[in-house]
């Protein structure tokens, strides 16, 4: 028995090691987002959450860097004036260029919100912006739901979430672990399909 727990306790010590790397890797890496090359693509995809997206996947679609944007994941009580007013753009650019996807309530739902208006726009590629610590497990669902489809990211830092000295933030290391944990867990159900 005494063989047995010390066994176990020997196999939780690996893995909480190998946890604990990974999870420091996962933060450095999002903590320097590499500055995307906005390329030309054929639509924009803001994953809701921050006003920080909004405002560059907004600047994205006016600088031309694709041409229409999909809001994905829009609470049902938001309009269309309503965010055309809180992010300063013309009814103009809202009418022509801008969908509102109303179907996601998670990361998985905006993976599949965007397939439908990709295929709808029969795009090939596609810029997706949301927030740094979000976009590893976001391009994970995403290329799930759209295997042939060129996905661009653009991350941007969290209005939020100050990455610097997080370990000394509880509130920080918990939204980074929890993210961390959603990661990992697209990552295995992505190697399972």
């Amino acid at each position: 028995m005494a063989a047995y727990l010390k066994a176990m306790l020997g196999i939780v010590f690996i893995l909480g090691c190998i946890w604990i790397g990974a999870f420091i890797t996962f933060v450095q890496d999002i903590d320097r987002p590499e500055p995307a090359n906005v390329e030309k693509v054929g639509g924009i995809v803001i994953l809701t959450g921050t006003p920080a997206r909004l405002v560059a996947g907004f600047d994205l679609l006016n600088e031309g860097a694709g041409s229409r944007l999909l809001v994905s994941g829009v609470n049902s009580k938001v309009t269309r004036e309503t965010l055309r007013q809180a992010i300063g753009q013309s009814s103009s650019l809202m009418d022509c260029c801008v969908d509102l996807g109303r179907l996601a309530r998670n990361t998985v739902g905006n993976a599949y919100e965007t397939s439908l208006w990709a295929k709808s726009h029969d795009f090939q590629s596609l810029l997706i912006v949301t927030s740094a610590y979000h976009m590893p497990r976001s391009l994970v669902e995403l290329r799930r739901q759209m295997p042939d489809i060129k996905l661009v990211a653009y991350p941007v830092a969290s209005d939020g979430l100050t990455l610097q000295n997080w370990w000394k933030s509880p509130h920080t290391l918990f939204v980074m672990s929890g993210e961390f944990n959603k990661y990992v867990f697209s990552l295995v159900r992505a190697r399972l399909d």
